[in-house]
């Protein structure tokens, strides 16, 4: 599916993400717009899958899945299924679905995030400290502590992988520099 088949629910969730980059200029809202990619939800395996992790705890699941299961850890956002666009983290195999260790099946809609190796963002939670509550790359209050840089630079190439499809806006807002 091209970035110009979109689901209704795709479209909701990235004018959400939109809007959230360019009225509350949210940092994380603008890479996840610069550098993301779409995610198709899919049930969780009924076997050969680890088990899903507590509710509420959607980064450390989703790191811990990711350790486990070929794929990425991505970090974004999910529509729900009452339609608003939550930050969240999920993993995703190579084919860009979803396995989401926190939420249910069907809670969630669409997905729009980033999709980073389990080593990049294993690096990053070592070296910010924050691996007894671990909030996301993407998290205000880590990137505060971290000065901000992905925030200004995005995941850099080296975090990322080529996972997922992309999305109508796929071109880097003029916000971040690329300078890795």
């Amino acid at each position: 599916m091209s970035a110009d088949l979109l689901t209704a629910d795709e479209y909701a969730l990235v004018d959400a993400v939109t809007a959230m980059a360019t009225t509350t200029g949210c940092p994380a809202a603008r890479v996840v717009l610069a550098q993301g990619r779409l995610f198709t939800p899919a049930p969780w395996p009924r076997s050969g899958a680890p088990r899903r992790g507590a509710p509420g705890r959607c980064h450390r699941n989703a790191l811990r899945v990711a350790r486990i299961l070929p794929g990425a850890y991505a970090e974004g956002y999910a529509l729900t299924a009452e339609g608003t666009a939550r930050a969240h983290a999920w993993c995703a195999r190579a084919d860009g679905t979803v396995l989401d260790p926190a939420w249910s099946e069907g809670e969630a809609r669409a997905y729009l995030g980033v999709p980073m190796a389990a080593e990049f963002v294993l690096a990053f939670q070592q070296r910010t400290l924050t691996k007894t509550r671990f909030r996301g790359v993407l998290d205000e209050d880590v990137q505060a502590r971290d000065a901000g840089r992905i925030f200004q630079a995005g995941v850099p190439l080296y975090g990322r992988l080529d996972v997922g499809r992309p999305h109508p806006l796929d071109e880097p807002p003029s916000s971040l520099s690329y300078s890795w």
